[in-house]
């Protein structure tokens, strides 16, 4: 880990190098980010709004490290970072999309502690995360309601400083906030990390994060007018 993450960081994304409009579209992911300058702060959750397939669930995995920067340049904290840089301190929330998902939850989270240079127990783990004794043997994925709450918890101990999440509606994000999520987030980001959550509308994600980023595409609607009348008069659109 650099020593930026060490501390109290910020992530700057500077797009002014980059001559399109998009940083370019994710086959995986079915999504495109319309370039824009932003900063991040440590310790906040971060909303991040856009419609389906208009840069919220790219931006999230470009945190992550999971995508090529292409030719926007990255800063921790003033300091140029790389794509891996990224990858080795972020974390996604979401078991099913990563390989840990089918790991056993207690075994992960001890064998991650086991690694660590402090005195941090499993039980000090279940007591800040919520986890409940009778699913510790289960797979990640076997979770539904403390599915995140585990993952935030195995974060936790291999100390990750970003948390990124795939695209998912307000709904989801109530239901998991009924099952003890934002007790779990809060813990991450007293610890100082940065967690950034994909969602469609801020419908619900306002009351839940520190701060929202609106993401997608302006429509200039006078020039489609426009260009339309042109070929099919004016009666084309009302």
């Amino acid at each position: 880990m650099i020593k930026g993450f060490n501390d109290k960081f910020t992530i700057k994304l500077d797009t002014s190098a980059c001559t399109s409009c998009i940083a370019g579209h994710s086959t995986e992911l079915n999504d495109t980010w319309y370039y824009k300058d932003l900063t991040f702060e440590s310790g906040k959750i971060y909303g991040l709004v856009s419609e389906y397939g208009l840069g919220c669930e790219y931006l999230s995995y470009f945190l992550g490290g999971r995508i090529e920067f292409e030719k926007v340049r990255v800063c921790c904290s003033g300091t140029p970072i790389s794509r891996q840089d990224l990858c080795d301190v972020s974390w996604n929330l979401e078991p099913s999309r990563e390989p840990y998902g089918k790991n056993q939850v207690k075994r992960s989270i001890e064998k991650a502690l086991s690694r660590r240079s402090d005195t941090m127990s499993f039980q000090d783990i279940t007591g800040k995360f919520l986890l409940t004794e009778e699913r510790y043997s289960r797979k990640f994925t076997e979770l539904s309601g403390e599915r995140w709450r585990a993952s935030s918890a195995y974060g936790y101990a291999q100390n990750k400083r970003i948390y990124f999440a795939p695209y998912n509606s307000s709904a989801f994000y109530e239901r998991m906030c009924s099952s003890n999520l934002l007790k779990a987030l809060h813990e991450l980001t007293d610890s100082g990390a940065l967690v950034v959550l994909p969602v469609g509308s801020d419908e619900f994600i306002k009351h839940i994060a520190d701060e929202v980023i609106y993401l997608g595409k302006s429509y200039n609607t006078a020039e489609l007018k426009n260009f339309n009348t042109a070929f099919f008069g004016e009666d084309w659109v009302h």
